[in-house]
């Protein structure tokens, strides 16, 4: 019955089309798929829906009752789907979503407030926190979450590839010979941050992989405390590149070693599973990955 549909999808097009391969050209299918189509629905009615001639093609008593038919239908499921487009539009209820400090200034926060601006039925609850809430216990829909993920029962996906950048204050490298290679980083101090591995990967211009070990003894759990130290000369840092991209600009921070890239760090959401879906946290989830 399913495969019928189609074919009566198909029979309408040409119709309306008043050609084979008009009606191809439309559906993006090829001449011999849609007379196929019109030949099974011809077989199962028993009758020629349709005359055929080089230069025209006009229905039969059958292909005309046929056609009006599957007109009605068409036109039932684009009612259905309007109205399911209607539905989403409207959609309401909270939505409580945790996430790291990380993705403040970056673009998903446009993506969010985009969300909350296209949808203010939604009750939007936001948490920023740098610590792994239990989603099922705290009662969150959605957690967007950056770096390696534990094993669990919760669904995910990846987001983004949240780039990072080395940088240090010009005030640091005074007096220092130049930066220019890696080793020269391991003599450093660096600000480290709460939760994330001692040592970082970077990738050099012929696509080696290279691994430093963090020295230092400052540890923060805040983008912003990471970044306010690093222009104050305390260290040096590889911050989420949209955190310094204006101090970069107005000379604050430099950027070292820029021919090697640090390794980005995925961004994913991650949500329970449930046996119906949240049409809110998917709606959500469509929006920030557009």
């Amino acid at each position: 019955m399913i495969d019928r549909l189609k074919s009566l999808a198909v029979f309408a097009k040409t119709v309306r089309e008043g050609s084979f391969r008009g009606a191809a050209r439309q559906l993006k299918l090829t001449p011999s798929a849609v007379s196929y189509h019109v030949r099974i629905l011809e077989e199962t009615v028993g009758v020629p829906l349709l005359y055929r001639s080089t230069r025209s093609l006009n229905t039969t008593d059958a292909g005309e009752a046929l056609y009006r038919s599957a007109l009605d239908m068409l036109n039932a499921a684009q009612s259905g789907l309007d109205l399911a487009n209607r539905f989403e539009t409207h959609l309401s209820g909270k939505l409580k979503v945790a996430l790291t400090s990380a993705i403040s200034q970056s673009y998903l926060s446009e993506r969010i407030g985009d969300f909350a601006k296209g949808y203010s039925n939604v009750d939007l609850h936001l948490h920023y926190d740098n610590r792994e809430n239990d989603l099922i216990d705290e009662q969150f829909d959605l957690a967007l979450r950056i770096g390696k993920l534990k094993d669990s029962g919760l669904k995910c996906k990846l987001l983004w590839e949240m780039p990072r950048v080395l940088v240090a204050s010009p005030k640091l490298l005074e007096g220092l010979d130049h930066v220019s290679n890696i080793k020269a980083l391991e003599k450093l101090c660096w600000i480290k941050f709460e939760g994330m591995e001692e040592n970082r990967s970077l990738t050099d211009k012929n696509g080696n992989n290279l691994t430093v070990h963090q020295f230092g003894n400052i540890t923060v759990n805040s983008i912003e405390a990471m970044v306010d130290l690093t222009i104050l000369g305390a260290g040096i840092s590889s911050p989420p590149t949209h955190f310094v991209e204006d101090h970069l600009r107005d000379g604050k921070l430099v950027k070292l070693l820029p021919d090697m890239l640090v390794h980005p760090l995925p961004v994913y959401a991650i949500w329970p599973p449930t046996k119906i879906p949240n049409p809110i946290t998917r709606l959500f989830l469509d929006h920030v990955t557009q």
